[in-house]
């Protein structure tokens, strides 16, 4: 299973300056690195690397890290220009002691890249270890434990903006609920006014026509027992 890349460390090597830069042994992790390109920035005239001390210069987007020994070798690391330079410091202090004592002496006399079967498995390892920052150094722990309880944070704000949006939703459905009840009532009520009006018309005619009609018997009434 092909390791996860967190895209901060490019390449490792390690160069013999013998009039010209001989990259001895090398490994790219997950991005092209052009050897000739390694070699030509080693073959600077104006690079004069100290035993002991750790150089740091950009190139592009990428950093490259230097540290020189006692052997005329060169340890080389390319990675992420914001890579920490303490990381990168401590990747290169590993890189020597592990090459120094997988291939020791072999490396004053070994020709270009032919040690790089020999060191791909320890270069590989190397890169895998110091590309996860966070497992090599505390700061970016730390940094990462942050951003994680950032983005805990963040989704219980955001699901305590999508409850508030429900809850508004709700409201607002129970305010248009409540509008509608007022409407229903006023509307029943004026309802069972124009019923009560009605009823009255209905029973005053009612008794409008009652009493015409019992005028008109009462009226023939009397005009019958008059012609008597």
């Amino acid at each position: 299973m092909a390791s996860p890349s967190y895209n901060n460390v490019h390449f490792v090597g390690v160069a013999r300056i013998d009039g010209e830069g001989i990259v001895v042994a090398s490994y790219s992790h997950h991005a092209a690195i052009d050897i000739g390109g390694v070699k030509q920035v080693l073959g600077q005239p104006n690079l004069n690397i100290s035993a002991g001390k750790h150089y740091v210069f950009s190139i592009g987007t990428s950093a490259w890290h230097l540290i020189g020994d006692d052997l005329n070798l060169i340890y080389i690391v390319i990675c992420k220009d914001s890579y920490p330079q303490r990381v990168a410091h401590q990747c290169l202090e590993e890189l020597q002691r592990n090459f120094v004592n997988k291939v020791g002496s072999k490396a004053s006399t070994a020709k270009e890249r032919s040690l790089d079967k020999t060191c791909s498995q320890m270069f590989g390892t190397i890169c895998v270890k110091y590309d996860n920052l966070s497992e090599v150094d505390k700061l970016a722990a730390v940094a990462k434990k942050v951003d994680s309880v950032k983005l805990v944070m963040q989704e219980n704000i955001d699901i305590a903006l999508q409850n508030c949006v429900k809850l508004e939703s709700i409201e607002k459905a129970a305010e248009e609920l409540q509008q509608d009840a007022a409407l229903f009532r006023r509307g029943a009520t004026d309802l069972r006014k124009k019923m009560w009006w009605k009823n009255i018309k209905m029973k005053l005619i009612i008794g409008f026509i009652f009493l015409a009609v019992l005028g008109i018997v009462i009226g023939v009434a009397v005009a019958m027992s008059n012609s008597k």
